[in-house]
């Protein structure tokens, strides 16, 4: 009896489901000449960082586009993640976990994307499974574990 109980107590716990984390990928991807598309990747690297790759355009007429790639830092205060600046004039994000979705604000700066291109939204998740890579506006293939923050470049 002592056995059935402690397999099934091992059982229960075993499949038990870890929270969720931010993990995956995120928005709206079109990516057709005329329609405005977004798209997050958020990676879980095997040395505990947080990376993330995003990409936003407007879509016809104007085209306009911008994309970001960083590190994510818990905010111990609100509980919400932060890209912070990296250079003077860089914009500070806020990434807030809802559910199935992700919220960006602006909290500071410019991220340096196109005419009327801005971060804030609403992004729904898409995938669950953590991003190997990401593939950049121009096409080029960026592998998270092996691309810091500090290395990444889009051309």
């Amino acid at each position: 009896m002592k056995l059935l109980l402690i397999s099934a107590f091992i059982l229960i716990i075993g499949s038990a489901r870890p929270p969720a984390g931010l993990q995956g990928t995120y928005g709206v991807q079109s990516r057709n000449d005329k329609a405005p598309y977004s798209l997050l990747q958020i990676h879980y690297s095997a040395k505990g960082i947080i990376l993330f790759y995003f990409e936003r355009a407007q879509g016809a007429p104007g085209y306009n586009s911008g994309a970001i790639y960083g590190q994510l830092t818990l905010n111990k205060k609100t509980g919400n993640y932060e890209y912070l600046p990296v250079e003077e004039g860089d914009c500070k994000l806020e990434f807030i976990h809802a559910g199935n979705k992700i919220i960006i604000r602006t909290l500071s700066g410019d991220c340096g994307f196109g005419g009327g291109v801005i971060a804030d939204g609403t992004y729904p998740l898409m995938d669950t499974k953590n991003p190997v890579f990401c593939i950049t506006r121009t096409g080029k293939k960026v592998y998270f574990e092996k691309t810091p923050p500090g290395k990444f470049r889009e051309d």
